[in-house]
């Protein structure tokens, strides 16, 4: 079979009629060897001329699978327009060969090597079904399941991504049976992907009257008030959400600013203060405020880094205040440093 470039057969042929094997494209072959001086006679006319021999190695596609095969001493013929597997030279290394409806089956002591299906518009081009490294397919799937079972084989990955593999063919074999639909909430990609449990928008605890105070320090202002005050502690009662605030000219004054709030909360309710929320600042978390916490009876509790939800109530009490007081300053027409 000499053809020209644009009648070339693409892919690999069993063949029952040529001699050796014989390989017009060069990627297959490892560990080349070049000759010289060598030719093989095509329908007893045509010389083509051998320019290396070597083995080729493929991957061949089985029904539940697929397997490396090695095939030894292959020709080199650039001029051949197919790539040859000469199904007599395996017949001579103890392959036997069994049909099936699509075409053969080649095996050996009992294991399939690889299966060659009839094509062709004629139907009497046998080709060996294999994985073609050359083309786009980036994976190889053996066998159809359920759209559930892909989403579990592949790491839980997401439906969309599973659908648009298949609509690309990136992988080979891959084909969704029974319950394609399958667009419930995965619990293991609930448990398994969340970095924490979602936040509830409102607590059902209850607590009695300074059972839980929650503070919080806000940050530098950028306009200075005419005394200096840069910093404003707020501290929140949660039963009742009566909230005090306290201005600070300076961060390191907070550990006193605490000390005199709860003071005032304790005379003025006539209760002591069991637990206390903060984030993990500085400010509140040190050795002074430790002594004072331990003197006290008062348990001191921190919220998750990054999380200040944990914190709400004193957050949203500093956001209300300030807005509050930029409200009236521009009502009033009045320098921010009021």
């Amino acid at each position: 079979m000499v053809t020209t470039e644009g009648t070339k057969v693409t892919g690999i042929l069993l063949d029952c009629a040529v001699s050796c094997h014989m390989f017009m494209d060069q990627n297959y072959f490892i560990s080349y060897h070049e000759s010289t001086s060598e030719f093989i006679t095509v329908g007893g006319q045509n010389h083509i001329s051998v320019i290396g021999h070597s083995s080729i190695k493929f991957q061949a596609v089985l029904l539940h699978g697929y397997i490396n095969l090695t095939i030894h001493n292959v020709l080199h013929t650039p001029q051949l327009g197919a790539n040859l597997v000469s199904l007599g030279i395996l017949h001579c290394q103890g392959i036997t060969v069994r049909s099936w409806d699509k075409g053969l089956v080649l095996v050996k002591d009992g294991e399939e090597l690889f299966h060659a299906t009839l094509t062709g518009s004629s139907g009497i081009l046998y080709f060996v079904q294999y994985l073609d490294n050359n083309n786009d397919v980036t994976y190889y799937a053996n066998r159809a399941l359920s759209m559930c079972l892909w989403h579990r084989h592949m790491g839980h990955l997401n439906l969309q991504t599973i659908e648009s593999m298949q609509n690309q063919q990136l992988v080979y074999g891959l084909e969704i049976t029974i319950s394609r639909e399958f667009n419930h909430l995965c619990s293991r990609c609930a448990n398994g992907k969340s970095h924490c449990l979602p936040i509830p928008d409102s607590s059902m605890s209850r607590y009695s009257k300074m059972e839980l105070l929650m503070m919080d320090l806000a940050s530098p202002m950028f306009v200075p008030t005419w005394d200096g005050y840069l910093y404003a502690l707020v501290m929140v009662e949660v039963s009742c959400r009566y909230p005090v605030g306290h201005l600070l000219k300076k961060k390191e004054d907070t550990g006193t600013a605490v000390c005199n709030v709860i003071t005032m909360l304790k005379r003025q309710s006539g209760l002591k203060a069991h637990c206390i929320c903060s984030n993990n600042g500085s400010e509140f978390v040190n050795s002074t405020m430790d002594q004072f916490y331990q003197c006290n009876g008062i348990i001191h509790e921190t919220t998750v880094p990054y999380l200040s939800q944990q914190n709400g109530l004193a957050e949203r009490a500093i956001a209300i205040f300030f807005e509050m007081v930029q409200c009236m300053i521009h009502t009033a027409s009045m320098d921010l440093r009021y």
